[in-house]
């Protein structure tokens, strides 16, 4: 039994001893050499001219943050978005309860007039960084969430178009029934009378 599954595991082996080495990996896209961030500048969201607050430069805790907000059902979220104030912590803290996925339509909308008003206090830095993470994907799924609803109702009236078209129809060949059986009936009258 051991030399059955011995016996695969060399082939395997050999084989990779086989390839050649000089293979090369393909090159992968030259990223610029002058990063977005530096470490020293990265953990800060605004700078500390513009406000002081808990935890303005410790990027771990808004992660955090977001990573529970992920994890927490929205309605729980809506709570905690409504017993928050507008202090720029208490707005940058709404935002990110309201990143998730399932934040209906209206909430990720103004959570957008939220970001828009919070995102000129940012660190140039930070808004790089806000407008790559949560912007764009953000204003993505709002425009395709805009796109099914308008898509939802151009396919409720075409659906309601057809129903009125078959209700429709159905009258004509009901009235086209009728005109059948009176010509029938005319007909029958005309061949009885001329026996």
């Amino acid at each position: 039994m051991n030399k059955v599954l011995l016996l695969p595991i060399i082939l395997f082996m050999t084989g990779c001893a086989a390839i050649d080495k000089t293979i090369s990996l393909p090159e992968t896209p030259a990223v610029s050499d002058n990063p977005v961030l530096d470490e020293d500048d990265m953990p800060c969201l605004v700078s500390k001219e513009t406000a002081k607050f808990d935890h303005q430069c410790e990027l771990n805790y808004w992660i955090s943050l977001w990573v529970h907000a992920e994890a927490t059902r929205w309605p729980e979220r809506k709570k905690a978005i409504s017993a928050l104030g507008s202090s720029l912590p208490d707005m940058i803290r709404k935002i990110v309860l309201a990143l998730p996925v399932d934040t209906p339509y209206q909430d990720r909308l103004r959570a957008q007039h939220w970001l828009t008003s919070v995102k000129d206090k940012l660190t140039p830095q930070m808004q790089q960084v806000v407008q790559t993470l949560v912007i764009s994907p953000n204003d993505e799924m709002l425009e395709l969430e805009s796109a099914m609803t308008i898509l939802n109702r151009v396919n409720s009236d075409q659906t309601q178009s057809l129903q009125a078209l078959h209700a429709e129809l159905e009258a004509q060949r009901k009235k086209m029934q009728e005109l059948l059986e009176v010509e029938a009936t005319l007909m029958d009258k005309n061949r009885s009378s001329q026996q």
